[in-house]
């Protein structure tokens, strides 16, 4: 077995290392995000991973040249939100199975995503496309809205508007989200859409997809910041529902996907269902680990193995419930001390708690995936048990942040 992993992610590694041989996945990865991220020492962890190539996929074909030369594979995938393209594309050009280019394209573009489910017929708010702050204000008319990129990932220039909401400052917050890291050190086209706010409990569906059908589907329970950026604060997952998995076949089949792992974003609105967006690659925040963990399963490897044709046997069922809650600083600032980690690992439920961030590094109000601090993961009987054991250990966890200090007049 011979697989072409497009971007870098640890989680997908991790859950190869020990179900894979060793060396059997080969590597495309931006030459700029392996300097910048540092991949060289967290790639050697990692015994599945074999030969690294560098090539340009972010809004770039340069990759497929890489992928020419790198041998026979037997199943392409994505390890990342701006390889889904490039990976689809790959897979086509090696006659492999995967979701498609066309469907991967869909899935990339909210706006060619609103504009598909429109078509199909299917429940859709109300969007446009905008390129401009009149053009918020036209489509708002005063009333609620939300804004937010069309291609961007972790909730980045996302903003939730209330009625009379300023749309000079929401176009300047949507345009200016900056990635860092995340991208290839070269100019990149966005574009922006509008569209209606929708009201109701958030979920997201996780499925795999063998020929266009839906061979497993999860329900996530997902929960965000109250406010103007509806960054996710926790997730849990403990049960599966056949309503959420005909509304993931409606999806398939709508974009015309083929083969591989979709992970959907929605609101349960008192009309029902409505999709917020979705991704042809794994969930991040984790997700993940909580499917394996509820379902005693690897999901990453039942992935690769559907791609492969192997015979995978019958779609598990959840035997527990997990859940995770996220950190975040109390204000902007630079973090002084973060204390309780050690203490919470030790708490019966809890089985890992991961910081990203330490006494030192300068924090900022949450408006994106990359402002928090960490998180913690725990399991239970069921999902009250694990969300209990969730909130009362990251709630021991404490971060003291020193305020920026405003500078004095004659230092401005």
């Amino acid at each position: 077995m011979r697989l072409m992993l497009i971007g870098y992610n640890d989680g997908v590694l991790a859950a190869l290392d020990g179900s894979r041989p060793a060396g059997s996945v080969v590597l495309v990865e931006e030459a700029d995000l392996w300097g910048a991220k540092g991949l060289a020492a967290r790639a050697a962890a990692h015994p599945c991973l074999g030969e690294v190539r560098f090539g340009r996929y972010q809004q770039d074909e340069q990759f497929l040249d890489v992928v020419r030369d790198f041998g026979p594979v037997d199943a392409v995938v994505a390890g990342l939100e701006y390889a889904v393209v490039a990976a689809a594309r790959a897979a086509e050009e090696l006659g492999l199975p995967g979701p498609g280019t066309k469907a991967a394209a869909v899935l990339r573009d909210k706006l060619l995503l609103r504009e598909t489910m429109s078509a199909a017929g299917l429940p859709t708010p109300a969007f446009r496309e905008v390129d401009s702050p009149a053009d918020i204000a036209a489509f708002a008319s005063g009333g609620p809205c939300v804004v937010k990129p069309a291609g961007r990932q972790a909730s980045l220039g996302v903003l939730l508007l209330d009625a009379g909401a300023d749309p000079e400052a929401a176009w300047r917050h949507c345009t200016g989200a900056d990635e860092g890291r995340q991208l290839a050190n070269r100019p990149m086209a966005w574009r922006y859409l509008v569209e209606e706010r929708l009201y109701g409990p958030e979920f997201s569906t996780e499925g795999l997809v063998d020929g266009g059908r839906v061979v497993f589907c999860n329900v996530t329970r997902k929960y965000t910041l109250d406010g103007p950026s509806p960054v996710e604060t926790g997730h849990t997952v403990h049960a599966q529902e056949p309503f959420w998995a005909r509304e993931l076949q409606t999806l398939v089949d709508a974009v015309g996907y083929g083969s591989g792992i979709l992970h959907a974003e929605w609101v349960r609105t008192a009309d029902g269902p409505r999709l917020i967006e979705c991704a042809g690659r794994p969930p991040g925040d984790r997700i993940m680990d909580l499917i394996d963990l509820a379902y005693d399963v690897n999901l990453h490897d039942r992935w690769i193995a559907t791609l492969l044709g192997e015979d995978t046997g019958e779609a598990p069922a959840p035997v527990r419930a997990a859940a995770i809650r996220f950190l975040a600083a109390p204000r902007p600032g630079t973090i002084a001390a973060l204390d309780g980690a050690d203490a919470v690992r030790a708490r019966p439920g809890v089985v890992r708690v991961d910081l990203t961030r330490g006494p030192g590094d300068t924090v900022t109000d949450v408006r994106s995936s990359w402002d928090r601090l960490g998180s913690v993961i725990t399991t239970g009987a069921d999902a009250e048990d694990a969300e209990r054991a969730a909130q009362e250990a990251a709630d021991l966890i404490t971060v003291t942040v020193h305020e920026a200090l405003e500078p004095d007049a004659h230092d401005r």
